[in-house]
């Protein structure tokens, strides 16, 4: 039996000190306790132990000469803190509370992503530079952070396989296919080319979230529908005709839509309310490719701060969607060298 009992609060993931190895080396050698038995004694998983025990194991010669292996608290200390040399540096963020702090309010608070605020620290009074990758970094350890969760802020990247052959769908023609979008769009090298989408409330819930996004500029407009039928929708452009006059068909050039069939009505989509010409060009993503519209989509997921899944829409105040919309465009942009929107917009 040990001399000493020996207890403590059980925590998850915390590393075996050198006190606990040679506890394990007086139990394992001399008192030739069960690995399931130390694994009881200290709180720790019998997987942990067996490891530590393998890791620490020599070859020893007994009394009578024969060859027996016994666990090393020293030997297994060495192989820890070698291995240890493979982690890297401390993360900048250990030990600073108030810089800690600051970010968590900055990501649950204000929905700012570590790219921005890395950007913005010496704005804040901070002296340090952290990049994004740390801060994820930081976010992803579980450790630093209590108040932001792994997977809240993090998307994981899609690749799309370019070789993957495009389908049309059968309920548009040819020529509204995104193959024919003109070049313009496709560089994003002139204002007034447009992607949209809907951002669906509660399963259930009728009202939608009608959302533009301008494909040089990622300036966004959020409309609050009643539901999400084709007529609807076209009522949302014709507001939106109305409100710029004459200007809507220089700021309205193409729209971009995915094959929902809320979007298929593409000549009521089309089809201006002022003039008797088209008001401007709807073109269609293929199937299953969201990565065509990787612009809106990622505008969406902006929302989504705001706005999580399984919200009921129809409980969403006007003013607070116009809130969303104005925060979307004064966003800081790491692409625009963090100038939001709103700022490029002026230089046009």
């Amino acid at each position: 039996m040990c001399l000493y009992n020996y207890s403590k609060e059980k925590k998850k993931y915390k590393h075996i000190t050198y006190s606990e190895r040679t506890m394990i080396e007086t139990w394992y050698n001399g008192d030739h306790k069960s690995k399931k038995e130390i694994a009881e004694l200290l709180h720790k998983s019998e997987r942990t132990i067996r490891r530590e025990i393998n890791r620490g194991l020599v070859k020893v010669r007994g009394y009578e000469w024969e060859d027996k292996y016994e666990y090393s608290a020293q030997i297994a200390q060495e192989k820890y803190e070698y291995n240890m040399t493979d982690k890297g540096p401390e993360l900048k963020l250990d030990g600073d509370i108030k810089l800690v702090e600051h970010i968590e309010n900055q990501i649950v608070k204000e929905k700012k992503s570590p790219e921005v605020i890395s950007s913005e620290l010496k704005k804040y009074g901070f002296e340090i530079e952290i990049s994004g990758r740390t801060i994820r970094n930081g976010i992803k350890s579980g450790i630093i952070f209590n108040k932001v969760k792994h997977g809240k802020i993090i998307y994981k990247k899609q690749y799309n396989n370019k070789n993957k052959q495009k389908r049309v769908s059968k309920l548009i023609p040819a020529e509204k296919s995104i193959e024919h979008r003109p070049e313009e769009a496709n560089k994003r090298n002139e204002y007034g080319h447009w992607e949209g989408d809907l951002v669906v409330g509660k399963q259930g819930t009728k009202t939608v979230l009608f959302t533009l996004t301008e494909r040089m500029t990622r300036q966004e407009i959020i409309m609050k529908l009643p539901n999400k039928e084709t007529a609807t929708i076209a009522k949302a452009l014709d507001k939106i005709e109305r409100k710029n006059g004459s200007k809507f068909y220089k700021i309205f050039k193409t729209i971009t839509f995915d094959n929902g069939v809320e979007f298929m009505g593409y000549k009521g989509l089309e089809k201006s309310c002022l003039r008797k010409k088209k008001r401007t060009a709807v073109y269609y993503a293929h199937p299953y490719c969201s990565g065509e519209r990787g612009t809106n989509e990622n505008n969406n997921r902006l929302i989504r701060r705001w706005i999580p899944k399984g919200i009921d829409m129809k409980n969403l105040k006007v003013s607070f969607i116009k809130k969303i919309e104005d925060w979307i465009n004064n966003y800081p942009r790491a692409m625009f060298d963090y100038r939001s929107s709103n700022d490029i917009l002026l230089s046009i």
